[in-house]
């Protein structure tokens, strides 16, 4: 009699240990369902990741991502004309106003109007080096790019505006404050041109006649004279786009 609680107690001790048994059991198929949930994080933020690296780390439009670059080399839109090296196959705002003087040129070589230094582009800053008795190598450092802009023509000019707000110019169109082009007596309405005046160069066209005073060869309208700090009568660069 005296061994039964001996037995029980053994007994539910082996019963404890059953469940015990149980539980260490089936630990391993939980370890193993969480180890498989974590490695599917791990593989979601490494393609996360990757995305990011791919897409060089910057949203839509930051900066210092090259923009409207298709083909390579460094696109800048809205870049100023002489506030870098020009190369092929650079594109930009400055790319295009350099196209646009060398199509002013009679020996330019199927230069685009675009903003895109191509194989045109090239091939007539080679040939303008050449000329200049500059290193030919179809790029335009700062010294080409000067003895570029003073081959252009130094025009007399004049400015105008207030007092004409709302009138129609002799090309058709209304004359507002933010108006920009330029009067010419002669060449066509829609003749495409680049002004230069203390380092600044603007893309533009005649759009009216004159002007009429002060023997002066071009009119500018008052938005682009203070685009170029032009202030009174004075000389500025003309390069005709042919």
């Amino acid at each position: 009699m005296a061994q039964r609680p001996r037995t029980r107690r053994a007994a539910a001790n082996q019963d404890r240990m059953r469940e015990r048994g149980g539980s260490l059991r089936s630990r391993p198929d939980q370890i193993a369902l969480w180890a498989f949930a974590m490695a599917l994080v791990v593989l979601v933020a490494a393609a996360v990741s990757g995305a990011q690296a791919d897409s060089g780390g910057v949203s839509a439009g930051g900066g210092g991502a090259k923009a409207g670059g298709g083909g390579g080399g460094d696109c800048r839109p809205n870049a100023r004309f002489g506030a870098r090296v020009l190369k092929r196959p650079d594109c930009g705002g400055d790319a295009r106003t350099l196209n646009w003087i060398l199509r002013s040129k009679r020996f330019q070589r199927n230069v685009p109007l675009a903003q895109r230094f191509n194989t045109g582009t090239a091939a007539t800053v080679r040939k303008f080096q050449r000329r200049r008795n500059l290193p030919v190598n179809g790029i335009l450092r700062k010294r080409p790019r000067q003895k570029l802009v003073q081959s252009l023509p130094r025009d007399r000019a004049t400015w105008y505006g207030p007092g004409f707000w709302g009138n129609r110019t002799a090309c058709g169109q209304v004359l507002r404050q933010r108006t920009r082009g330029v009067a010419h007596r002669s060449l066509p309405c829609g003749t495409k041109v680049v002004v230069g005046n203390k380092g600044r160069f603007v893309r533009t066209k005649v759009i009216d006649r004159g002007p009429y005073a002060h023997g002066a060869d071009w009119d500018l309208t008052q938005k682009l004279a203070r685009e170029l700090k032009f202030d009174g009568v004075g000389k500025i660069r003309v390069a005709r786009v042919r």
